[in-house]
């Protein structure tokens, strides 16, 4: 493959539509966040003023059992915007579900509102990311659609400039997409990435700069080092943040299970009404039950609560969250799990503290522990966590002690062989999403046409369709290491659409004049695609 081979169909397309992707990601997310902070301030209000007028209460039900219609009929209409956004972001990107761009934008935006309106406990930045992915992927149809072999670089790019505009942390966003949605490495995504991160954070910081809000997802300071003779005491917050994770995990999954069981036959609407009543009720008690969790971790981030009040916040956020993301509403669990973190790393220094174990002064370093050690747990993504501590939360001074507590959580979870929190909830939302259909399992040989998407680059740089495994390749010329034009390369991949399946390909190897597929046998109904990586 020549360079300007190389320039023409790879390089410069990808620098363009990640730009540009990026660049959308960050207005979008702006636009996204400064609503969501509105709707979040309204929900707070609402629920103040009922609790201090609780003959209003039929009235906050009612209007909630309309919020929660009102998002059953959107999600309705577009079941791929249910539930996590992040763990639906990874399944989209490694193919696992379908999904509609234009849908994702406009009924994501809705249904994420709806959310907070009603004080479901679901963060913002799932969302967010998940509108970065559908931006990706419009900018790819919509202005150069014969680069469609570029599409799931720019969604992935997309999806890490969301998550860098929500959360204000572009160095672990680009991590994020690395350690958490492909798992791998490859020039071209790290070219998509690191563009569409940059630009989305120039156009996020400037529309903040110009309406003077802060990009940044949390404003703290740490002016003390831990010592090392307390090093101990940050083991300790990595160790109960494992065991919460593994608790957290074992119940979503039981909770799953009795849902498609039991409750499979009852409507949408009824399950969204009964979880959006149920936050409501609880809701009137205190304010801490509600929303995202970020007010409620910046008060763990200020010594603030007893520690029979946390414990409290924490167990009955963590069972409305499961109970929410079950029945598929609209949120994120990227600050949800920050704020489990940091009420189990506040909850353990107070404990200590009141034993006269541990200084008072050093209290935020295990708010902070706690934080990223839950989040290396829950979604096994430590380098993020790390990066993201220091990059957000001013932690490089105490690196060391928060990455015991990091090194802790993760060693836990791998040895008791607990299956992530993302990835159970990417299976549950596969096997709803598929529920009822037949896979089909194919090999295929195709040949690689000249001037095709993958001339020129090796196998591993390139993203294949789910399950999809290169048998062997046969060279053309036996010097080349590169694939090259006269190459046939063979698959094996299951599928449930086929032709999607092959227009995928063919966008990377070029089109086929002969049908290169061999269907070798359809699986039962229910057989759900293993995520092969």
């Amino acid at each position: 493959m020549t360079h300007k081979h190389f320039f023409k169909s790879s390089l410069i397309p990808c620098l363009l539509l990640s730009a540009l992707a990026g660049a959308l990601t960050g207005i979008l997310i702006f636009l996204f966040k400064i609503s969501a902070s509105a709707v979040i301030s309204l929900s707070r209000e609402i629920y103040s003023f009922v609790r201090e007028n609780l003959i209003y209460l039929p009235l906050l039900l009612l209007g909630i059992s309309g919020i929660a219609i009102l998002a059953a009929i959107i999600l309705k209409k577009a079941p791929t915007c249910r539930g996590g956004g992040i763990p639906t972001t990874i399944a989209i990107l490694r193919g696992l579900i379908p999904f509609q761009w234009i849908h994702s934008t406009f009924y994501l935006f809705a249904s994420a509102l709806l959310t907070y309106l009603g004080g479901v406990p679901l963060g913002n930045e799932g969302p967010s990311v998940q509108m970065g992915t559908a931006v990706g992927r419009g900018t790819v149809r919509l202005f150069s659609k014969k680069d469609s072999a570029l599409d799931p670089f720019v969604m992935t790019g997309g999806a890490s400039a969301g998550f860098a505009a929500a959360t204000g942390a572009p160095l672990s966003g680009i991590v994020f997409a690395f350690e958490e949605t492909h798992r791998r490495f490859s020039p071209m995504m790290f070219i998509s990435i690191v563009t569409a991160v940059l630009t989305s954070q120039i156009s996020m910081r400037t529309l903040c700069f110009v309406f003077g809000i802060s990009p940044s997802l949390f404003e703290i300071s740490i002016s003390t080092v831990l010592p090392l003779k307390y090093l101990w005491s940050t083991l300790l917050v990595g160790t109960m943040c494992a065991l919460f994770a593994v608790l957290f995990t074992k119940f979503y999954r039981i909770v799953f299970e009795f849902s498609k069981a039991q409750a499979k036959k009852l409507p949408l609407w009824s399950k969204f009404v009964a979880v959006f009543v149920l936050v409501a009720l609880i809701g009137v008690i205190s304010v801490d039950f509600l929303g995202t969790g970020h007010d409620l971790t910046e008060e763990m981030l200020h010594e603030g609560g007893v520690w029979y009040w946390i414990l409290l916040c924490l167990l009955i956020r963590a069972i409305l969250l499961i109970l929410a993301n079950n029945v598929g509403v609209t949120g994120g669990l990227f600050v949800p799990y920050l704020c489990f973190g940091a009420m189990i790393g506040a909850l353990s220094a107070k404990i200590l503290i009141a034993l006269d174990l541990f200084p008072s002064e050093y209290y935020i370093i295990l708010v902070i522990t706690g934080m990223a050690a839950f989040l290396s747990a829950a979604s096994r993504t430590p380098l993020t966590a790390l990066l993201f501590s220091v990059e957000v939360l001013c932690a490089l001074t105490n690196l060391l002690p928060i990455a015991v507590g990091v090194l802790v959580s993760y060693l836990i979870i791998e040895l008791l062989h607990v299956q992530d929190l993302s990835d159970t909830v990417i299976q549950t939302k596969v096997e709803k999403i598929h529920q009822g259909k037949k896979a089909t399992v194919v090999e295929a040989a195709l040949c690689v046409e000249e001037h095709s998407f993958i001339v020129g680059k090796e196998i591993s740089e390139i993203l294949w369709p789910p399950t999809c495994v290169v048998l062997s390749i046969t060279k053309k010329d036996r010097h080349l290491l590169e694939i090259a034009p006269g190459d046939v390369i063979h698959l094996h991949y299951q599928t449930y659409n086929n032709e999607e399946t092959l227009r995928h390909l063919e966008a990377i190897v070029g089109h086929q004049s002969v049908a290169p597929e061999l269907i070798l046998h359809r699986q039962e109904k229910n057989d759900v695609i293993p995520d092969v990586e």
